[in-house]
């Protein structure tokens, strides 16, 4: 009991630390500490950044945030990113907040996970006439379980209850109740079979 609640002062100390770091040097220093952070104390300075993040989620360890204040879509802070309750985020997650990043409950993210929001060549003028600058949000459902090191493109929705294979690069929306898998991602077979579900 006794180490219990040390252990939870020394998390909120370690938290206003980095809080007081951050509203010193600005949010570049909050991105960089997410890099390599306390896990217990992610979850408190995303929120104090505006993320909104749901009772019950764990982060594994780091996690990458780009575009939170450089990007001209950026908000500046972390509001752009809304993950639900009981979810699970894997280690060195990547989330591109040029746009919103919105996940809903009892997902599970395995690690190495890209959200991708935009995509921009703006440094060719050539090529920017080709690929034009694209800024969407990305929508991840109830129940979604994403597969080790997979890409998530910007405008994709992944319906509830669906399984992103490992590996996989969507450049689509995903199917409610089916298995998607590839690059780029197909649909591969469904999950709403009742034979698969066990009694």
């Amino acid at each position: 009991m006794l180490r219990e609640i040390l252990n939870r002062i020394l998390v909120l100390i370690n938290f206003y630390f980095h809080l007081l770091l951050g509203k010193i040097f600005g949010i570049s220093y909050v991105v960089g500490y997410l890099r390599n952070p306390d896990p217990l104390v992610s979850l408190r300075l995303l929120r104090a950044y505006r993320a909104k993040i749901g009772e019950g989620t764990t982060i594994k360890r780091s996690i990458y945030l780009d575009n939170a204040y450089e990007d001209k879509n950026s908000a500046g802070d972390f509001s752009h990113l809304k993950i639900g309750k009981n979810c699970y985020i894997g280690d060195c997650t990547y989330f591109d907040l040029a746009n919103e990043i919105i996940i809903g409950d009892n997902v599970v993210i395995s690690g190495g996970v890209s959200f991708v929001t935009h995509a921009d060549c703006n440094r060719s003028q050539y090529l920017e006439k080709i690929f034009p600058r694209t800024c969407e949000k990305i929508v991840v459902q109830d129940g979604v379980w994403i597969g080790f090191e997979s890409t998530i493109l910007n405008g994709v929705i992944i319906g509830e209850n669906s399984v992103v294979a490992a590996y996989s690069l969507l450049k689509k929306d995903v199917e409610k109740y089916y298995l998607y898998g590839g690059v780029p991602a197909q649909k591969l077979k469904s999950l709403d079979d009742k034979t698969n579900v066990p009694d």
